[in-house]
């Protein structure tokens, strides 16, 4: 009996383990500037990779830094190095798609040279208007070759491709089987009365994707806000919320805000394990308060991703 239960436990511990987590952190205009401690703190909660916004590509396929505070990828890169974790960045539009193979290999060289430059072991592409199908399957192509051409180390880069419900067409280009995640915006569910991001919404979502789609649950990550969202769309900071008042550990509902509480983002964890899915992402990490903060949604995420720690 006793064998049994240390097997049950290995099992449920591997498992929870086993969940990958993407946060995306926006640095520009916080109020105070991130050392090696709050990186180091993001990859203790739980964190296995760390996607960067503040880099765009031209027309031409060069990849530029917008984020200013070069020191804070320094400082990631670090942090990440120490966790054996994972350090990316994010490009929001493509607007080289119809330019055929040769812009396609101009992105692979200049894509390279920003892995090399920053060391990044990842790229995530959130371009989210495609305008037709063809523009669909152009930007499957360019992960795919992403995925075959571009290397850290001689080794192929992680892609990931954040998504939102049209899944009958991802899987209709195959989106989804060219990269190594997609990351479910599961926090635009807007002008819903129970919320933007409510679990019943969600839990519907997982099913369509699973059970209607019939796609892998292995290549789906749960993407939660760190933000909340009211009836009309306005956004607000979660660090704000508590700082008017509301209840990390509360119903997720304040002063015609709805935001996913601790006791909600840890709800959303255990579907992820129950359904097999394949991660969690959360958008994004300049929303919360500091992670060491047990008020902080990445502090309640972690209770439930390292317990005990």
């Amino acid at each position: 009996m006793v064998s049994f239960c240390y097997l049950l436990l290995a099992a449920v511990s591997w498992q929870i383990d086993a969940l990958e987590f993407y946060a995306y952190f926006v640095g520009e205009n916080l109020p105070t500037t991130r050392n090696f401690s709050y990186f180091d703190d993001i990859f203790s909660a739980g964190v296995t990779e760390l996607v960067f916004v503040g880099f765009t590509v031209s027309a031409d396929t060069t990849i530029t830094r917008t984020f200013s505070n070069e020191n804070e990828l320094l400082l990631a890169r670090q942090a990440a190095d120490a966790h054996a974790t994972r350090v990316s960045f994010v490009l929001q539009s493509i607007p080289f798609i119809n330019g055929g193979p040769t812009a396609f290999s101009k992105f692979y060289a200049s894509a390279n040279n920003m892995v090399e430059k920053y060391k990044f072991d990842g790229i995530n592409f959130d371009w989210e208007f495609p305008r037709n199908v063809d523009e669909w399957n152009k930007y499957r192509d360019l992960m795919k070759g992403t995925k075959e051409n571009v290397k850290k180390s001689g080794r192929n880069v992680d892609v990931s491709v954040a998504i939102g419900n049209s899944y009958a067409l991802y899987k209709s280009v195959g989106l989804c089987g060219v990269v190594d995640k997609c990351l479910w915006m599961g926090y635009d569910n807007c002008g819903d009365p129970r919320g933007h991001s409510n679990i019943h919404w969600v839990k519907n979502m997982v099913n369509e994707w699973k059970n209607v789609e019939g796609l892998p649950s292995a290549k789906f990550a749960l993407g939660v806000p760190l933000y909340g969202e009211n009836g009309a769309g306005t956004q607000i900071n979660y660090f704000q919320l508590v700082e008017m008042g509301a209840d990390p550990k509360g119903n997720g509902s304040f002063k015609g805000y709805f935001f996913d509480s601790q006791p909600i983002l840890q709800e959303k964890i255990d579907l992820c394990n129950n359904e097999s899915l394949g991660g969690l992402m959360a958008w994004q990490l300049g929303s919360d308060l500091s992670p060491e903060d047990t008020r902080s949604l990445i502090y309640g995420i972690k209770q439930k991703l390292k317990p005990g720690l």
